[in-house]
């Protein structure tokens, strides 16, 4: 472990917020905020970690006013990080530790009218220590995360940034303003689909399922052409790893959260809304939605694509692999018209 000094001009600043970027000049627009319910997220300036400028690492923290709800949370994500940072499309962690801040300002999360939402969300005045320990002592970090927690410190997951390309922005018919049927073919989001599902059946072969399956926590990285998962605190670990009925609701609900949007522009109706959520809201979802095609569906997606679809959003798929394997059908012949 590590213990650095944190603020401007320190060995260690946090500057400009990375999640709340979907409000930044849209707040004419009904969108769900990327600001989670038990942390914040900044760029951080650290020169051995630091990179080009660009691709500064993200670094995120436990929220002080939810400190006991997040606990769980962030103990949770950390193994499930830890256990799976060998999977393609898991960002894995490049340091992780706890944050003790010298005052209780905390930055903004909406802008006044007198200044930018990046200016007052800004953290580059937090000042305080940091205790930084290497990725692979997450053991080590988390035998103190009770302690730490009752006496103030902020439990906090230093990322790589790879999040130019979030596939809200590419997928999501609002957001997009009716350009997401031209703008986002149905080749691309089957190709980010299959990948999804590459990264479940990883992560439910270790015992892992992520639940939290709305398309702000996907993220394309296109020189990679590789799909990232973020964002695993909602996941669970799962002891008896033939709960089979556990990774199929995992299935279910990629269906109608992610794999939907990515295909339709939109959600399957009565699946749990974008925004912050709470475990409870996602393990007390359907079982099972019904298919709602419009016009647009209709027109944009084949026969063959719609079906699939619709047996997805019914629980008909038990594992990932099943659900990938007929993507994958789909998209060689989305190949074979190009």
């Amino acid at each position: 472990m590590e213990t650095l000094s944190l603020g401007p001009n320190k060995a260690m600043q946090l500057t400009e917020p990375l999640d709340t970027w979907l409000s930044a000049g849209l707040r004419d627009f009904a969108v769900p905020e990327a600001v989670g319910s038990s942390a914040r997220v900044f760029s951080l300036n650290y020169a051995p970690l630091a990179g080009d400028y660009a691709n500064r690492p993200a670094i995120k923290v436990m929220r002080p006013d939810k400190t006991q709800y997040a606990l769980p949370l962030f103990r949770t994500e950390i193994q499930i990080l830890d256990r799976l940072k060998d999977v393609p499309g898991i960002t894995p962690m490049l340091g992780l530790g706890y944050l003790k801040p010298i005052e209780s300002h905390w930055p903004d999360e909406i802008a006044p009218m007198t200044t930018s939402l990046q200016q007052a969300a800004s953290a580059a005045e937090l000042a305080g220590t940091f205790d930084l320990f290497p990725a692979d002592e997450s053991e080590a970090m988390l035998a103190e995360l009770d302690e730490r927690t009752a006496e103030g410190w902020l439990a906090a997951i230093i990322l790589p940034r790879r999040w130019e390309d979030n596939l809200y922005m590419r997928a999501d018919a609002g957001y997009t303003r009716g350009e997401f049927h031209r703008s986002y073919p149905v080749i691309e989001a089957l190709q980010a689909s299959i990948q999804i599902c590459g990264i479940l059946e990883a992560a439910h072969e270790n015992n892992v399922i992520y639940l939290d399956h709305k398309v702000l926590h996907y993220y394309w990285n296109e020189p990679r052409q590789q799909v990232f998962a973020l964002d695993w605190n909602i996941g669970r670990l799962i002891n008896n790893g033939n709960s089979e009925e556990v990774y199929a609701f995992d299935v279910l609900q990629f269906s109608a959260r992610a794999l939907h949007h990515l295909l339709t522009g939109r959600q399957a109706p009565g699946s749990v809304k974008v925004g912050p959520n709470r475990p409870e809201e996602i393990q007390n979802a359907p079982e099972k939605y019904e298919p709602i095609w419009t016009y647009d569906d209709q027109k944009r997606l084949s026969e063959d694509e719609l079906n699939v679809l619709g047996d997805a959003i019914q629980g008909k798929y038990q594992t990932p692999s099943a659900l990938a394997e007929d993507l994958q059908s789909l998209y060689n012949q989305r190949q074979s018209q190009s």
